[in-house]
């Protein structure tokens, strides 16, 4: 079942990727050269979805709005409300979606259809088969979100750190020939935008890696409840 288990999620995980997984010299190449960054690029794909949605709707929005000022003469207090319309209502409608359209985890019908192939190339022909696959992927699943969580613990640690480093080089610059917390502040200031937007791309990448996990363990959930339901139809 180990074994089975290692297969499914190999080729379910070639596949989401669009990489190829059949020839094992360039398969162990791409795992761990190729694959991290396909997998980040994935789950930073599905972090930003709804952001690009919101982009694009507001967009269309404006250059409508643009286009009919041309022929209408509108108020300038009016144009302001209009702008914020623009902005804000398509933001509205991201963040307040309907379920079927995010509740999937990003899984399309082709990962279920693959993780199904595979499935049935490992011989799973009972449903207590896969129960069991399904509780080794439980225990792959738990160990992502583990790391994750290591991740995330690490960046927040790393954070605190550099707070109370720079708290303390204040303190050294304010008892010494600084006169003003503000010049003493501006001394600091390029250091800490570099550490900030560091700790932004960082937690950016973890929050990716974890969505791109979500698009693979769930593509093989989804596959086990559907090869269950046609064990079933078959009974």
């Amino acid at each position: 079942m180990f074994e089975s288990t290692k297969n499914i999620l190999e080729k379910t995980e070639a596949y989401i990727l669009k990489l190829p997984s059949n020839n094992k010299l360039w398969s162990i190449f791409t795992r761990y050269m190729v694959f991290p960054l396909k997998y980040l690029g994935l789950g930073l794909g599905e972090f930003f979805k709804p952001g690009s949605l919101w982009a694009v709707v507001s967009m269309v929005l404006m250059i409508t709005v643009l286009m009919v000022k041309k022929d209408v003469d509108i108020n300038p207090e009016y144009s302001i409300f209009i702008m914020n319309f623009c902005i804000y209502f398509p933001m509205i409608l991201v963040i307040f979606a309907v379920p079927s359209t995010y509740s999937y985890y990003g899984v399309k019908d082709e990962h279920v259809k693959i993780t199904l192939k595979n499935i049935e190339l490992e011989n799973m022909d009972s449903i207590e088969k896969i129960e069991l696959l399904e509780e080794n992927i439980e225990k792959i699943y738990s160990r992502i979100c583990s790391r994750v969580s290591f991740y995330k613990w690490l960046i927040g640690a790393a954070w605190t750190l550099y707070l109370v480093i720079l708290n303390f080089e204040l303190r050294l610059t304010m008892n010494s020939s600084m006169p003003s917390l503000k010049q003493a502040f501006s001394e600091n200031m390029l250091s800490f935008g570099l550490v900030l937007f560091s700790a932004i791309g960082a937690l950016l990448l973890v929050v990716g890696y974890k969505r791109a996990s979500d698009v693979l363990i769930k593509s093989i959930e989804f596959g086990c409840v559907e090869q269950k339901y046609r064990l079933l139809k078959k009974a």
